[in-house]
């Protein structure tokens, strides 16, 4: 679409996409704002903007056309930091770029500038992030093959096997086991008894959260137990990208898999990223015969029982803090998308529902 309309309101392949939520609006940055940005930075001349829409409330996602290829491009709402120091989009892109140079495969990392920077800055509010454009869909979408599965194991093997971690060592988040989505969620059950946005969304979740109050401190109890006993573990502390369920795998139209959006890049153990695969249910089930897939490429290797039960506890705990930060307090976010953030987090708790599973050890790996 030429710079000087709108843009389309509808997905397309190739999304780099969190599960969580899904923006379903343009949030109407200037078009030609982002064209002189990417002349500036990367040389490139973009004709044409697409929007696509993702789960990710902290970023906005383009496919950008440039006469005769594409690239994809993130805008990250948010200031540009040192690439030394956190928070993101500063350390976290450089991990994947590093797992490149290592000879990790598999891995979309961002693409430099014309000054080897790996963001720029759109204005005070936003920051530019540019990656190679893959033709393809999320494995949420398109699935995986036996061999993709494979590939997938090896690849995030290769990552855990990595000397990454000795390169950004102090650099990135280091697991601690203290739950640091506590905080959060604590905050979310207070706000419910009162909540400060005059919405019906926003009543329905304080609602559903003070009747699942005791609940949700139970949760809390459990996990944190969890945390105080992992601390005691003699866990190896491996490269994670720590969100890589089934849409953050992008299976290209041409078979190759790619490991995408290291948005949250950490030193943790293997468990906090086998989190999506053993008996997973995030983003999208995850089969007995898809995981002994997997696993036949990553290799046979002892997991840690308490730790995976402790991250599913962390993840769900983590989307009910975030989803009350936004229905509670994010003003801008249309009633419709509030509503369908709180239909989620009653999912949790429903029958059938994730928390249903928790605490199942699988019959192969979590004894």
């Amino acid at each position: 679409m030429p710079l000087r309309g709108g843009w389309p309101r509808s997905a397309t392949t190739g999304t780099h996409a969190r599960y969580r939520r899904r923006v379903l609006e343009d949030p109407g940055l200037d078009p030609q704002a982002m064209a002189a940005a990417l002349r500036a930075a990367w040389a490139v001349e973009a004709s044409a903007f697409t929007f696509i829409p993702s789960h990710d409330v902290r970023t906005a996602s383009y496919e950008v056309g440039t006469g005769d290829a594409r690239c994809f491009l993130k805008v990250h709402f948010g200031r540009a930091t040192d690439a030394a120091r956190r928070p993101e989009p500063g350390s976290a892109l450089e991990v994947p770029r590093a797992l490149l140079h290592a000879g990790v495969p598999n891995v979309l990392a961002p693409l430099p500038t014309l000054g080897s920077t790996l963001c720029h800055p759109l204005d005070a509010d936003h920051t530019l992030v540019l990656y190679p454009f893959v033709a393809g869909a999320n494995a949420k979408v398109a699935g995986m093959t036996a061999d993709q599965w494979r590939t997938f194991g090896e690849t995030l093997r290769a990552v855990h096997d990595s000397r990454v971690a000795e390169e950004f060592a102090g650099g990135l988040p280091a697991e601690t086991f203290g739950l640091a989505s506590a905080t959060a969620v604590v905050k979310a059950l207070e706000t419910a008894e009162r909540p400060p946005l005059p919405s019906p969304a926003a009543e329905r979740l304080g609602a559903f959260l003070r009747a699942q109050g005791g609940r949700i401190g139970a949760m809390l109890d459990r996990a944190t137990e969890l945390g105080l006993q992992l601390r005691g573990h003699p866990f190896a502390h491996v490269p994670c990208h720590s969100d890589i369920h089934a849409a953050n795998v992008l299976v290209a139209d041409d078979g190759r898999i790619l490991l995408v959006d290291w948005d949250q890049p950490m030193l943790a153990p293997r468990e906090r990223d086998l989190l999506f695969v053993i008996g997973s249910r995030i983003g999208r089930t995850v089969t007995p015969r898809e995981e002994a897939w997997f696993f036949e490429g990553y290799g046979q290797v002892p997991v840690d029982p308490e730790a995976i039960i402790y991250y599913r506890y962390e993840r769900v705990l983590e989307d009910i803090g975030e989803i009350a930060a936004s229905v509670f307090t994010d003003s801008k976010l249309p009633e419709a998308g509030r509503a369908a953030q709180v239909a989620m987090a009653e999912r949790f708790f429903g029958p059938g529902g994730i928390l249903a599973t928790v605490e199942r050890r699988s019959p192969a790996r979590l004894r």
